[in-house]
């Protein structure tokens, strides 16, 4: 997804939930700063996943702080756990499960920092469903027995894509999952998938290394994912803006919620819609 006008806002947004977040009280030095760094390459920007990663740097090193989110990321883990307890679906029920993932997506430590008030609203985001759903059409395309690989995103909503995977080896899909090196806000690492268990469900776990913060994917990484692999799982609005105009080898089915307008848009979605859209061949 490329860089839109309403970018720059969210952008800035988020950089200020985040110092908030990080206990700074004089923020502007930290924000010229972002804002000096962001404009200098802004039009080279091969999408605003790469923005925010260099948002982050300038940030983190202004902070000193690499991993500010574990507190929030182990409340997040441990609430969705009592969620799916007390609202669990089927094994056989993949449809509502790939529902329950993409409405999970509204758990985003970079836009709301306290789990609590995050999963208040979960429940009213998994009783609407999906409001775009191609998820028919990508399992047309990538029938049973098929290999996919099912890219992670937020720790909270991570329970909920482990339900799913579940749900995609019963049907007999082969999964592996692929999830950050290092930590970046409360996007998942192999931490968070011992914690939920999640590597005793998928069939591996894999990461890029520290290209995974920028999606420095080279033509023979995705040579190799064609080789390897059927088709693709991606979750979050991130991984969205890293890979949607991006050629990928096989069907991709992208499972997110629409928080902001150019993620709607993509799909043909309304704002804050839960999303299952395929990318076009």
């Amino acid at each position: 997804m490329k860089i839109a006008p309403e970018c720059a806002a969210c952008l800035y947004l988020q950089l200020m939930k985040t110092l908030d977040h990080r206990g700074v009280t004089d923020q502007t030095p930290i924000q010229r700063d972002v804002m000096l760094s962001l404009a200098d390459q802004w039009s080279d920007y091969d999408s605003p996943a790469h923005a925010i990663d260099q948002m982050y740097q300038v940030a983190n090193h202004a902070t000193n702080q690499v991993d500010a989110y574990t507190d929030e990321k182990v409340r997040a883990n441990a609430l969705a756990e009592i969620f799916w307890r007390q609202h669990p679906l089927p094994l056989e029920d993949l449809a509502g499960r790939l529902a329950y993932a993409a409405s999970a997506n509204i758990i985003d430590a970079g836009l709301d920092a306290n789990p609590e008030h995050l999963f208040s609203q979960l429940q009213e985001a998994m009783d609407e469903g999906l409001g775009i759903n191609a998820s028919s059409q990508f399992f047309a395309d990538v029938p049973e027995g098929s290999r996919l690989l099912y890219i992670t995103d937020n720790a909270g909503e991570v329970v909920f894509d482990r339900e799913l995977i579940r749900a995609l080896r019963h049907q007999g899909y082969s999964v592996t999952i692929l999830v950050r090196h290092h930590p970046f806000l409360n996007d998942v690492t192999r931490q968070d998938v011992r914690q939920v268990h999640l590597d005793t469900v998928a069939d591996r776990v894999l990461d890029l290394g520290d290209g995974f913060a920028t999606w420095t994917l080279s033509p023979e990484m995705l040579e190799s994912w064609g080789q390897e692999f059927d088709g693709f799982i991606i979750k979050g609005i991130a991984n969205l803006e890293a890979l949607s105009h991006r050629t990928l080898p096989h069907p991709a089915l992208f499972l997110y919620r629409a928080k902001c307008p150019p993620s709607a848009r993509l799909a043909g979605a309304e704002w804050n819609q839960n999303v299952a859209w395929r990318q076009p061949s």
